[in-house]
C-alpha cells in the first residue's frame, strides 16, 4: 500500500484522483441527462477538492519533516521551488511545459511534445510528475 493509497488518492486503476470525464449517457432525455451530468461532475469535483486537500497535507507533513530533520530553511525550499517552476521557462507556478521552450544548447524551439530537441538531440528537462 503506498502513500496515495493510505490517503485514499488512489483509485482501482491506480490512478490519483480516480476522475474520468466522459461524455453524456445515450438513451435518455436531454434534461435527465443533464441532471445526470450536472451531479456526476459534482461528485467528481467534491474527489478533486478532497484530493487536493490531502495532497496539501501530505505535502505539509514532508515539509515538516525536511524542515526539522534535515535543517532545510524555507529559504532553500522557495529557492527549489523558483527552479522546478522555471524548468519549462516560463514563472507561472506549474512545472508543464506546455509551449515550445529554447533548447539549452543550441538555443532553437523545442515543441512540448518532443522530449530532445530535433536539431542537437539536447534532452528537454522533464518532471517526473508530468500531467497527462
Amino acid at each position: 500500500m503506498g502513500i496515495f493509497d493510505f490517503y485514499g488518492l488512489g483509485d482501482d486503476d491506480g490512478y490519483i484522483g480516480g476522475v474520468t470525464l466522459g461524455g453524456p449517457s445515450g438513451g435518455s432525455s436531454g434534461s435527465a441527462r443533464s441532471s445526470v451530468n450536472a451531479n456526476r461532475l459534482e461528485r467528481q469535483v467534491k474527489q478533486l477538492e478532497a484530493n487536493l486537500a490531502k495532497s496539501l497535507l501530505i505535502n505539509e507533513a514532508l515539509w515538516e519533516l525536511m524542515r526539522d530533520k534535515m535543517g532545510i530553511t524555507e529559504q532553500q525550499l522557495n529557492d527549489k521551488l523558483y527552479e522546478v517552476d522555471m524548468r519549462d521557462g516560463v514563472l507561472d507556478g506549474k512545472n508543464q511545459r506546455n509551449q515550445a521552450a529554447n533548447c539549452p544548447k543550441c538555443n532553437r524551439k523545442v515543441s512540448p511534445r518532443h522530449s530532445a530537441c530535433i536539431y542537437c538531440g539536447q534532452e528537454m528537462e522533464q518532471s517526473v510528475f508530468k500531467m497527462t
